[in-house]
């Protein structure tokens, strides 16, 4: 029988496990979005929203890295497998 400070525990890592895949969801399509504006379609943009795409690219690279890595120890401490 689980007691309630594991049982918390528990809860916890399942919330970051979501907020991970949450993170993954969201910031994927935005590092697609800001490659494409970038590079192949770079003509149709002004050179400020070129700079603001590589900044947003860094920062949505970041956030892909979070959630995998947020992913990673909330799976591994519910005792599922980590990919």
């Amino acid at each position: 029988m689980l007691d309630t400070y594991t049982l918390k525990i528990r809860r916890r890592f399942e919330l970051l496990l979501k907020a991970g895949n949450l993170t993954l969801l969201l910031s994927a399509p935005l590092l697609l979005l800001t490659v494409v504006i970038c590079y192949p379609f770079s003509h149709y943009f002004s050179i400020p929203a070129q700079v603001a795409g590589h900044i947003f690219m860094i920062i949505s690279a970041t956030f892909i890295k979070i959630g995998y890595v947020s992913r990673c120890v909330a799976q591994y401490n519910l005792c599922q497998e980590v990919r």
